[in-house]
């Protein structure tokens, strides 16, 4: 039998089988074949095959493959983490107050929405508390790069039958820092379903966690399904080679392979490059460039730990094989 991940934790997942049942999940055996390695066994929008043991409990048995799976690095854990899997669009929460704008959020949630081959869409809550000039800016620049912009408000219901309609025929996964709003805008466009709220922090101006774990919400007579997921601090991005970044920037995909240097160009410092020229005379825009050399520094860092961790190891190996050859 199949079913539908909705939620997992503790080892155990809520899978929504063929037979209309939802059954608590255990795995068999310790781990998911082909997911060795990663922070989480399974995630929302995971297909497995079960085996009912009865009409309440089940054990999973195997993953059917993932068209594509969304999440982050996992710091603590030291390994990627999956939120969601087999979905259609990224939704960045973001607000425009009360926690402020952050831009460069979204140009991280981008690149993963990029990664994942899935279109973004950026639901700009709290608009009724007013939006400045510069933040004005950056979204039309967001439009310009393809990214639909849709500007809400949970409080006012401002543009959440727009969302709620981009939504249609969809798997969505919903992407936001803690505090602008994410599950007040669910709560909006899926009213029969309950999700905790939580006040923003005045003292750091940050939100609280309200949102433990990933899970998919059914919209039950409408169109679609929507995957909510933990508020965030911040996103660690680790699963990208750094000379693989700029793919993943709309704005510099025409520009690769033009540089002086070809595919080996950084973008980072090298005379002739072409994509540096364009930020210099206003084709890409200064702040999504600041992004992305911030991006790839934290890739170049990682990848440097990840190889000076490996050396000892392959020392070791190489001594093992030399010993051998001496047989």
């Amino acid at each position: 039998m199949q079913g539908l991940v909705l939620s997992f934790g503790n080892q155990r997942a809520r899978v929504r089988c063929e037979d209309g049942e939802v059954r608590l999940c255990t795995i068999k055996g310790k781990r998911v074949r082909g997911l060795e390695g990663w922070y989480n066994a399974l995630a929302a929008g995971d297909m497995v095959k079960i085996q009912p043991i009865s009409d309440s409990e089940g054990v999973i048995e195997a993953l059917i493959p993932r068209k594509n799976v969304f999440g982050r690095f996992n710091e603590k854990g030291s390994a990627d983490q999956a939120f969601a899997a087999n979905i259609d669009v990224v939704v960045c929460v973001a607000s425009v107050n009360s926690p402020p704008f952050r831009p460069r959020f979204i140009d991280r949630i981008s690149v993963l929405a990029e990664q994942c081959g899935v279109p973004l869409i950026i639901a700009c809550n709290k608009v009724d508390l007013g939006v400045s000039e510069d933040d004005a800016e950056r979204l039309g620049i967001f439009e310009g790069l393809g990214f639909r912009v849709i500007r809400c408000s949970a409080m006012s219901q401002a543009g959440t039958a727009e969302l709620k309609e981009a939504l249609r025929g969809k798997v969505s996964v919903f992407i936001g820092q803690s505090g602008v709003g994410k599950s007040s805008l669910i709560n909006m466009i899926l009213p029969d379903v309950a999700q905790r709220t939580g006040e923003v922090s005045e003292k750091y101006n940050r939100g609280k966690h309200t949102t433990t774990l990933a899970v998919l919400l059914d919209s039950r007579d409408e169109d679609f399904n929507l995957i909510d997921t933990p508020g965030f601090r911040s996103l660690a991005m680790r699963n990208i080679e750094p000379d693989q970044l700029s793919s993943f920037f709309p704005e510099m995909l025409p520009l690769l392979g033009h540089c002086d240097f070809g595919a080996s160009c950084s973008h980072t410092h090298e005379e002739g490059c072409a994509v540096m020229a364009a930020v210099e005379r206003g084709g890409i825009f200064h702040d999504r460039y600041e992004s992305y050399l911030r991006i790839r520094a934290e890739l170049e860092g990682s990848a440097r730990r990840r190889k000076k961790s490996e050396a000892p190891r392959q020392a070791r190996n190489n001594k093992f094989r030399y010993e051998e050859d001496e047989w």
